[in-house]
């Protein structure tokens, strides 16, 4: 999101954008083409950065919106059970294999409470489900205590049930789904991916584990090669996410001040050590909860958030539906 003063003159050729006779001001995250914004500047005492010169990548390819090795992610019913099950399946020219299988939480109250936040939450480019150019971003909460969500890069988002025991209020859910969501819109998958070709290594699909349940889903999204899915990315991709889902609860009327309490309650449960699946090989949660927290003293006064939501009955009863759940 990019935002200037009036005497600001942008200047875009071959996709560099150079500031002239004015200085350009905002928070810097992405363009509505969803185009990677890197820029040189100063930051002001408010917060805002007075930039110099702005260079704009051209928008992801199609291909940057899916998982690899033509793998995709479908709701489906165990075949014995008859449970709602997701299967990671892979495309095959006669026939889809199956890769493997996650329960989904039983508890449908769950379920459609966070499918439909997390549809409030989403850009509005992304709500338009006619475009085969973006992903159609889904939400869905699997039986798993650790603390953690994942965003793949077809849009499909996990949230642990272990996560949503941890949490104390609707706006801290909104801060990671708005996260994972960001993740998706800004193809942070393949940005990662083509910052990391010459250090990553190969791990051949067919050793996952076939049809069977996921026992260890980190392993196993390491076998597929979306191991950054679950561990997370780099300090640079980690940040703009956590500052674009800050800008959207403030758009959505939240108060982001919960976002930092969350950071608190990583922090008292794993200490600074990132253990957390969440946060782990982003920056430490102090470091993050602390970045976030100058940004909004200095960019919103306190009192700009008297009246935002901080909860809701929705939340409380989406709590009261899943009863007690494990958290690790």
């Amino acid at each position: 999101i990019l935002a200037f003063d009036e005497s600001t003159k942008l200047k875009v050729k071959n996709g560099k954008a150079k500031v002239r006779d004015g200085s350009a001001t905002g928070e810097f995250g992405a363009s509505p083409a969803f185009r990677l914004v890197r820029y040189r500047g100063v930051r002001r005492e408010d917060g805002r950065i007075a930039t110099r010169e702005i260079e704009l990548e051209s928008p992801p390819p199609t291909e940057a919106y899916k998982n690899p090795d033509k793998m995709f992610v479908v709701p489906a019913k165990d075949p014995k059970t008859g449970i709602d099950i997701l299967e990671f399946q892979q495309q095959k020219k006669r026939k889809n294999k199956v890769l493997g299988r996650l329960k989904l939480f039983p508890v449908p109250e769950v379920q459609e409470y966070v499918s439909q936040l997390g549809e409030d939450l989403l850009p509005e480019t992304f709500r338009a489900r006619g475009s085969e150019d973006l992903p159609n971003i889904r939400f869905f909460v699997i039986e798993d205590a650790h603390v953690n969500a994942a965003a793949f890069p077809d849009g499909t988002i996990l949230v642990n049930t272990g996560l949503l025991g941890a949490l104390e209020s609707e706006a801290q859910l909104a801060f990671v789904l708005s996260h994972e969501i960001a993740h998706v819109t800004q193809a942070h998958h393949w940005r990662h991916v083509r910052e990391t070709r010459k250090k990553r290594i190969l791990i051949r699909i067919a050793t996952v584990v076939g049809s069977a349940y996921i026992g260890d889903l980190a392993v196993f999204l390491g076998e597929l090669g979306l191991a950054r899915v679950w561990n997370g990315y780099g300090r640079g991709l980690e940040n703009q996410a956590d500052r674009m889902a800050i800008l959207r609860l403030l758009n959505r009327g939240y108060d982001p001040r919960p976002a930092i309490q969350y950071f608190r309650i990583v922090i008292d449960r794993y200490g600074d050590r990132s253990t957390s699946a969440l946060w782990s090989n982003h920056d430490s949660s102090v470091l993050r909860g602390s970045f976030l927290t100058v940004q909004l003293q200095r960019q919103y006064p306190a009192a700009q958030f008297a009246g935002s939501t901080v909860d809701t009955q929705a939340f409380q009863v989406m709590r009261e539906a899943m009863g007690p759940v494990k958290v690790w």
